[in-house]
């Protein structure tokens, strides 16, 4: 079984159908981007990997995990798997320290100064080693979004996934969030990142995944993939995108 299975996935809200019999595998190690317009799946798809979002149908399965089945312990994935949202939400009256240790004290039990070994050493893999005691709401946009992705390697998750997590952020910025991900992707992590970023997925990303309409609609390797789309949508959408 690959590290990831999506099989026939739907996801609903309402009468609103999102996700549309979506397939997809990942296996250990792959990088993925996935692009697309807003509002074609791909936020609600990482949702529903990292079972935030429950499924109307189909199966979803993480590292043997089957996230659909309700009596799946989403704890002990979760543990596994981490998210990084374009929000940092971080806690701003917390120090930077305190952030990243609460998950490992409160989740695995991990004794306090164990916890802070820790915490410098995923902010030193993010560049901020220098920020251990300084408080969240002093950093800048890049620096809180790094501290969040620290906070999720303290995890030692076995699957990263990062929705948008560039957006809002200033353009000067976007720069030294991407080269932390550059890192982790060296040191052979499992990523599926949601991103806008076309260049870094051209560069980084083994395989690039086009959602439109709730589908998967185009996936391919990236070296390939943006020279020779092989449909309309996909051509608009790069048109759109890269000019």
């Amino acid at each position: 079984m690959s590290f990831i299975e999506l099989k026939s996935v739907v996801k609903r809200y309402g009468t609103n159908q999102v996700l549309r019999n979506v397939d997809l595998t990942v296996e250990k190690g792959e990088i993925i981007a996935v692009i697309g317009r807003s509002g074609s799946g791909k936020s609600t798809m990482l949702r529903c990997i990292n079972g935030l979002e429950p499924v109307q149908g189909g199966e979803v399965w993480v590292d043997g995990v089957a996230v659909h089945d309700a009596s799946a312990d989403m704890r002990a994935l979760r543990a596994r798997v981490g998210i990084v949202f374009q929000s940092f939400n971080l806690f701003p009256h917390l120090t930077v320290e305190r952030n990243i240790t609460l998950g490992p004290m409160i989740v695995k039990g991990m004794p306090g100064e164990q916890a802070a070994a820790l915490a410098r050493d995923v902010l030193r893999k993010v560049g901020l080693e220098e920020k251990l005691k300084s408080y969240a709401d002093q950093l800048s946009g890049g620096q809180q979004q790094r501290v969040a992705i620290a906070r999720s390697l303290a995890m030692a998750p076995h699957l990263m996934l990062f929705d948008e997590i560039t957006s809002a952020l200033d353009p000067e910025l976007v720069g030294e969030v991407l080269l932390v991900l550059e890192g982790m992707a060296r040191e052979g992590m499992t990523m599926l990142l949601v991103t806008h970023e076309m260049s870094f997925a051209r560069r980084v990303a083994h395989r690039v995944i086009f959602m439109h309409q709730g589908k998967v609609w185009e996936q391919g390797p990236a070296k390939d993939f943006f020279e020779s789309p092989r449909t309309d949508e996909l051509k608009n959408f790069l048109r759109a995108v890269l000019h």
